[in-house]
């Protein structure tokens, strides 16, 4: 198992909160969803966005790349479900079948369908080539933060502020279990890698690692003071990751359920975390307006170049925004000097 490196790279990814955050296959390109309304597309080893997707009207709360790593799926307070394409950064297509905003999205691994929850606690299910809806799927009273497919697409689960977790036939529709998870509401929702075990992060700031198989908790992980809105599995399915209104982010060993490491560095709520799929770099989004990449083995030689790069990017960046602020400082009219009271107090003429 790797070794965790405690330094971390932050890069500014929006002018507001990120509150999700998903890696492509390939691993070479992340995606976030921020309050601003707006999809960004970035190039991990340059540090710089490739595609800024305008088309929520409001936050987004959440995306996901498509199997084949073409596709960006998104969801926010519009109530919309959009797709964009990786490669151009053009809107594909943009339905609304909730009434409330959208918590979540998931592809089925095939990438046939995708599937979105949303505050009005319905579940959509569409098809990912034109945004057809197949079907609306409701028995959750309560908003659907969390939504995942089966590892063979057959299955799927939704995580619930009621207090359940539901597995639903994806053909039918149909309700194949509810348990009942009483900790204050689920925010996310994951598979293991091997399909047996499902992953909830909880509103009372636990983590359940469930079996499917027998219903049951396996264990409970409650070392977090505040809401974990965001854990999941390493790709190899031993290690754990979470992210939670305490600022921190936790890595868990998925067997025995013992904190392994405590990632410090974000100065406000971790939203989202997200691993790479070689499993060596852990990726997170915060409040803070900041992704941070956490290299997870100490002797990975692309610390130095990713740490570079990304501190490069983040200088010009800085740079090039004090730039247009002084140009457009410099359009403004000029202010007509202040007299009377407000003159002697603010620096008008004595």
């Amino acid at each position: 198992m790797p070794t965790p490196h405690w330094r971390s790279v932050p890069r500014t990814a929006a002018t507001d909160t990120i509150y999700g955050l998903a890696l492509s296959p390939d691993g070479q390109r992340l995606a976030t969803a921020s309050w601003d309304s707006l999809v960004k597309i970035w190039d991990v080893a340059a540090g710089r966005v490739e595609h800024e997707m305008q088309g929520h009207d409001g936050r987004v709360y959440t995306v996901r790349f498509h199997p084949s790593g073409n596709w960006v799926a998104s969801g926010g307070t519009d109530t919309t479900v959009r797709l964009w394409d990786v490669a151009t950064g053009a809107a594909l297509w943009s339905q609304s079948g909730h009434s409330s905003l959208v918590y979540s999205v998931d592809f089925q691994p095939d990438g046939a369908l995708l599937a979105s929850g949303s505050e009005d606690g319905t579940i959509c299910i569409w098809t990912s080539a034109d945004g057809t809806l197949v079907r609306t799927i409701e028995g959750h009273p309560q908003y659907v933060q969390g939504v995942v497919f089966s590892t063979d697409g057959s299955r799927l689960v939704s995580g619930s502020r009621d207090c359940t977790m539901a597995v639903w036939d994806v053909d039918s529709g149909e309700e194949l279990l509810r348990l009942d998870v009483i900790n204050n509401g689920i925010n996310s929702t994951q598979f293991s890698p091997d399909g047996t075990r499902l992953l909830l992060s909880n509103v009372d700031g636990s983590i359940g690692l469930w079996d499917l198989e027998k219903g049951g908790l396996i264990m409970e992980m409650e070392e977090h003071t505040y809401p974990v809105w965001s854990a999941v599995f390493s790709p190899d399915g031993k290690m754990i990751a979470s992210g939670s209104a305490d600022k921190t982010i936790v890595l868990w060993d998925a067997v025995t359920g013992a904190e392994m490491s405590r990632l410090t560095g974000h100065e406000k709520d971790v939203y989202c975390v997200a691993f790479s799929p070689d499993g060596k770099w852990l990726y997170s989004g915060s409040v803070d307006k900041h992704i941070r990449a956490w290299s997870l083995d100490s002797s990975d030689p692309r610390w130095e170049t990713l740490s570079t790069a990304w501190q490069t990017a983040e200088t010009e960046d800085a740079k090039a925004a004090a730039e247009a602020a002084i140009a457009l400082a410099e359009q403004a009219p000029a202010k007509a000097p202040a007299s009377g009271l407000f003159g002697r107090l603010f620096g008008g003429k004595r």
